[in-house]
This record gives C-alpha cells, sequence and structure tokens, in this order.
C-alpha cells in the first residue's frame, strides 16, 4: 500500500509550479498590452493565479515531509 504524502506531493507541487508559471504569464502580459479595458481580469486571474499556487507548492512541501518522515519511521520500527 503507497504512502498517501508521497503520492500527493507531487502532483501539488507540479501544479503549483504551473499555476505560478500561469500567473507570471498572465502579469507579463497585463504589462505589456497597455491600455486594455480588460486589465482587471488579467489582475484577477494573476493574484488567484498566484495565490493558489503558493498555496499548492506549501502544500506540496509539507506532504513532503510528512512522506519522509512516515518513511523515516518505518525504517527505525523495522530496525529495532
Amino acid at each position: 500500500m503507497g504512502n498517501y504524502h508521497s503520492e500527493r506531493w507531487v502532483y501539488k507541487t507540479i501544479l503549483g509550479f504551473l499555476l505560478v508559471a500561469g500567473a507570471i504569464f498572465f502579469m507579463y502580459y497585463e504589462i505589456t498590452h497597455e491600455g486594455r479595458d480588460n486589465w482587471v481580469l488579467y489582475s484577477l486571474i494573476s493574484s488567484l493565479g498566484g495565490g493558489i499556487g503558493a498555496y499548492l507548492l506549501s502544500s506540496g512541501a509539507v506532504n513532503k515531509v510528512k512522506a519522509d518522515m512516515i518513511k523515516k519511521q518505518k525504517i527505525k520500527q523495522q530496525s529495532g
């Protein structure tokens, strides 16, 4: 049976990186195309993408730490 945390941290980290990269793209697009009326939409998309991406990255890091702790605990129980 696989460890739940070791499976989830990979997906959360990848999705977090993609959302942060998408947010940076929308920020760049918003800056380079000044004078348009829909700048609020791009600002909202970039702020939501950046915030959710940062949350997923931190959540992925927590899941990685939990997976490592569970792995060390299993090794410790098997050895002694």
